[in-house]
């Protein structure tokens, strides 16, 4: 990208500034090059009166942030966040693909777009509350979505239902496993409410024109609670294993959904073809009517379990009864088991580490 512009601007854009020179009549002609291959839709220029801060360094990469003079204290301070963002993910994903990383104040219609190397947050970012969770989004794009790039907009949730589970642990990494817990229950809210009006599958070949309408809740909730129930599926050695593999395999490539696919099998020795069918290319999710009895004769507590949708999943069901944890594999329409218990629990609560996507309806029988 090359850009004159008055002199007072700053210019920035993907990829490294290879030279700003001074022009006649206070203008200035400013240079910024990208080496490797970039999907258009995060090229980007950016010209403003901006300030300017290197916020860190990163394994040789180092992180700008770029905010407008007003705002300079505090976006600074808000900006702060994404050397430690980067870190995290350069270590967990493989290696950052991009020389420089800005971060910038803009006027976008989003929240933040992913621009390569160079991302747009909207203009009050700098005082959010939300901002940590929206640049941990933002910059895990680089590597989902930039780096990797879905072939066509059905397999969007590659780019978004990535940087939102991603976000998710990277706050799980740094507040704890029960901020993991809660933002994944809110997911599974957004997702089931989204369902009621509009029951579609995460993988959406229905829709061929405007394809703004693919941004909703199943492409980031419901498919970052796909790679959710993936890790737990698989374990977490396997799960990040695959996704490194996945991530140097297809780094600077297009993908799709069957190539994520196959890259996972791969890496746990699975045949996933059922669970991607389920989970991202058939609308819905499992409603299950649970319903339990504590026999005191036979010391046990008899659970009746029932799919009450119209299309059968293959799950794995948590159930805690009382202090007890059991696991519970279900394919069919019902579903009945007896667990040993000296003695009646004070509940039988479904999904309690919430790793399951699914509507729950308990009920004790009398």
């Amino acid at each position: 990208m090359i850009v004159t512009a008055p002199d007072h601007y700053t210019v920035v854009s993907n990829g490294i500034k290879v030279s700003e020179i001074e022009k006649p009549n206070h203008t200035k002609t400013t240079h910024w090059q990208e080496t490797v291959p970039l999907p258009t839709k995060v090229m980007i220029i950016g010209v403003a009166d901006f300030a300017v801060q290197q916020s860190g360094m990163v394994n040789g990469v180092p992180v700008y942030s770029y905010v407008f003079p007003e705002n300079k204290e505090q976006g600074f301070k808000s900006y702060a966040y994404a050397p430690e963002i980067l870190a995290f993910y350069d270590k967990k994903f493989g290696p950052y693909d991009y020389q420089k990383l800005a971060n910038v104040q803009s006027k976008t219609i989003f929240g933040g777009m992913e621009n390569s190397s160079a991302i747009f947050y909207f203009e009050n970012s700098v005082i959010s509350k939300g901002v940590e969770e929206l640049m941990a989004h933002e910059i895990a794009h680089q590597w989902f979505g930039d780096a990797i790039t879905e072939k066509s907009w059905r397999n969007l949730w590659l780019s978004e239902g990535f940087a939102t589970y991603m976000t998710n642990y990277y706050l799980e990494n740094k507040y704890g496993e029960d901020t993991l817990k809660t933002r994944m229950k809110a997911d599974r809210r957004k997702v089931l409410r989204f369902e009621k009006s509009r029951m579609t599958p995460v993988v959406d070949s229905a829709v061929t024109t405007n394809f703004t309408q693919l941004l909703n809740a199943n492409s980031y909730e419901k498919g970052s609670w796909v790679l959710h129930m993936l890790r737990r599926k698989l374990g977490d050695s396997v799960f990040w294993r695959g996704i490194r593999t996945y991530y140097a395999q297809y780094k600077n490539r297009n993908d799709n959904t069957d190539d994520f696919r196959q890259v996972m099998e791969q890496a746990s020795g699975i045949d996933l073809k059922p669970f991607f069918t389920q989970w991202l290319n058939t609308p819905g999710h499992p409603a299950l009517a649970i319903e339990w009895k504590y026999d005191d004769d036979k010391k046990a507590i008899d659970i009746h379990i029932t799919q009450q949708q119209d299309n059968l999943y293959q799950l794995t069901l948590e159930l805690k009864t009382g202090a007890q944890l059991n696991t519970i594999n279900i394919k069919d329409k019902e579903t009945t088991v007896s667990i040993p218990a000296a003695a009646k629990p004070e509940n039988v609560i479904a999904d309690p580490n919430v790793n399951l996507l699914a509507g729950f309806e308990v009920q004790e029988q009398k």
